[in-house]
C-alpha cells in the first residue's frame, strides 16, 4: 500500500511517503505543496494532512486538494484534519464570559 502524508511538519511515518515545503528531518522530501506533485496519476492508495488547509486561501486549498486527488487511486482514502471552528468559537467566548462574569449575546455584552 503507498500512503502519501502531505504537509507533514514534524508527523512522520515509516511506512508513508512524508512530504513537506520546509523539511524538519531527513526522512521528509522537500516538496513545493503549491505546485505540482512529483507523482504519477493513480499512485497512492491514501493520503493524510493534518492542520495544513487551514492556512491557504480557499483557491490554494482547492489547487493542493485537486493535485493530491489527481495522485490518488480511484477509490482511495483522503484523510484531512482542520480545527473546529465552532468549538474554538465555543471556548474563547466561554473564557471571556467567566473572566468577565457576563453573557456574551449578539455581538455585545450583558450583564448575567
Amino acid at each position: 500500500m503507498k500512503m502519501l502524508n502531505f504537509a507533514c511538519g514534524a508527523r512522520i511515518h515509516e511506512a508513508w511517503e512524508n512530504i513537506d515545503f520546509s523539511p524538519i528531518d531527513a526522512r521528509v522530501k522537500k516538496v513545493n505543496l503549491l505546485g505540482t506533485l512529483p507523482y504519477p496519476d493513480n499512485h497512492f492508495d491514501c493520503a493524510y494532512s493534518s492542520h495544513f488547509l487551514e492556512h491557504l486561501t480557499p483557491e490554494s486549498a482547492r489547487s493542493v486538494l485537486t493535485e493530491v486527488l489527481r495522485v490518488l487511486k480511484p477509490g482511495a482514502i483522503l484523510r484531512l484534519v482542520v480545527p473546529d471552528l465552532e468549538n474554538l468559537c465555543r471556548t474563547y467566548t466561554q473564557t471571556l464570559e467567566s473572566l468577565c462574569g457576563e453573557t456574551i449575546r449578539g455581538g455585545g455584552y450583558h450583564t448575567a
